[in-house]
């Protein structure tokens, strides 16, 4: 009953029913069920509370299984609690055989988190200590390293396995996208299209990727070919993803008719396809016709926070300060979305373009939100654009405290130096560069 209400989303009734179990009652089953429910409502805090109570000295008899053990660690990834996973991994030491194949999946969720929370040691010793691996273990670890832009281990692990899904091939291909591999990721793309194999064929997922590589890269000719390929296996028609990556293609390949024409065939338009004409017209200097699709999209209610970022983006590259301005106000005013971090910046770089740069400081300094370095890079960036020393140098200061190691602010106040005609002060900020980095 615990796991029914659970999935229903009665996380509340599933309490109840739970705290009317008598203590001398209560089992494995009930307990996990019940952090179970909590997890997969994201409840994390009160999952692992639970957990906690459960198994410490409160309740001797019970004992967690492998199924709590594997339900945990997505509270510990959410919370961000190293600690917690590392008690964690303790007690399945102590209670779980790891060298049982039954128990494999439960290894494989740690070694996840410990990758995934930073403790990258750790998430190595449990794949290395391992009897029994399938090949989720191999994949997880291949991820883990990826992710930490460790790709030549992570071909390794690739190169060690005896079987392969597709998961794995995205794995790699993915890898080598994020540590700016883009040649190597289209050839793994082009090596698992070969295959065609049982298990190993390109998903949407795997075209999304190859996509996002021919859009980041501007290789039009190898986006068409992709293009023919997706519509050979009808994922546009299936899946929205796909439709959204070949209109993000197209518009960073400077393709705008080919992409507006793709946004108005695909049959599922969701939000992130409405993002994607708004902001690829408004980077590729079509701002009316961005605000014309901008103000639809909020007219028909298809519209979240990036949405308004898409928006003040064109307006900031259109030179449209009032229209932005407005936009800005209207997002919890109108559409009750309250302005994140990065529409604070968008505001900031859309003063900043239109040379209003003291406007642009006393918007950072007004923020409710303290403002972070691309913020104050943003502001910096302004000020050498249209020199202005004063508010450069404060930009600079801040972006210093909040980024000692990087040499960007030395750079562009040096610049900024030259630029207004101070050479002296920019061979004392350089010279300081030298010796602080």
């Amino acid at each position: 009953m615990i796991a029914g209400l659970s999935r229903s989303e009665f996380v509340a009734e599933a309490h109840k029913v739970f705290d009317s179990i008598p203590v001398l009652e209560q089992n494995v089953f009930s307990w996990t069920a019940m952090i179970s429910s909590y997890t997969h409502n994201g409840q994390h805090f009160d999952a692992l509370k639970l957990f906690s109570i459960t198994y410490g000295e409160f309740f001797p008899w019970i004992l967690p299984n492998s199924f709590t053990f594997s339900t945990v660690p997505k509270s510990c990834l959410d919370v961000g609690s190293l600690v917690m996973a590392m008690q964690l991994h303790g007690l399945t030491v102590k209670i779980l055989n790891e060298q049982d194949k039954e128990n494999v999946y439960v290894q494989n969720c740690l070694i996840d988190l410990h990758s995934k929370l930073g403790n990258l040691g750790d998430a190595e010793n449990v794949f290395n200590g391992l009897m029994w691996k399938d090949l989720s273990t191999w994949n997880v670890m291949m991820d883990a390293y990826a992710r930490n832009l460790m790709i030549d281990k992570a071909l390794v692990i690739f190169d060690s396995m005896e079987e392969k899904d597709t998961l794995s091939w995205n794995i790699m291909i993915s890898g080598f996208a994020e540590c700016g591999c883009g040649i190597e990721a289209l050839d793994f793309f082009l090596r698992l299209c070969r295959l065609q194999g049982p298990g190993t064929y390109p998903s949407s997922s795997t075209f999304t990727i190859a996509l996002t590589i021919c859009g980041t890269y501007s290789m039009l000719n190898t986006g068409i070919q992709l293009h023919a390929c997706v519509l050979k296996h009808g994922l546009t028609e299936s899946n929205s993803y796909t439709g959204n990556s070949l209109i993000n293609m197209y518009m960073k390949c400077g393709s705008i008719e080919e992409s507006e024409k793709l946004f108005y065939e695909i049959p599922r338009r969701d939000v992130i396809s409405w993002n994607s004409l708004i902001l690829g017209l408004g980077q590729n200097g079509h701002s009316k016709k961005a605000i014309e699709i901008g103000e639809k999209a909020l007219s028909l209610g298809i519209y979240n926070h990036n949405t308004f970022t898409a928006l003040l983006t064109t307006c900031s590259h259109g030179g449209l300060v009032d229209e932005g301005i407005e936009y800005f106000g209207a997002m919890s005013k109108s559409s009750g979305i309250e302005p994140f971090l990065d529409h604070y910046v968008c505001v900031i770089d859309m003063l900043g373009r239109a040379g209003k740069v003291v406007e642009a400081h006393n918007f950072l300094r007004k923020m409710p939100i303290s403002p972070n370095a691309i913020a104050w890079s943003t502001l910096l960036n302004a000020c050498l654009v249209h020199g202005n020393k004063e508010i450069g140098e404060v930009a600079a200061r801040e972006l210093r405290i909040l980024e000692p190691s990087n040499s960007a602010s030395y750079v562009m106040l040096g610049n900024l130096y030259r630029k207004t005609g101070h050479f002296e002060d920019s061979r004392q900020i350089l010279e300081l560069m030298t010796r602080s980095i």
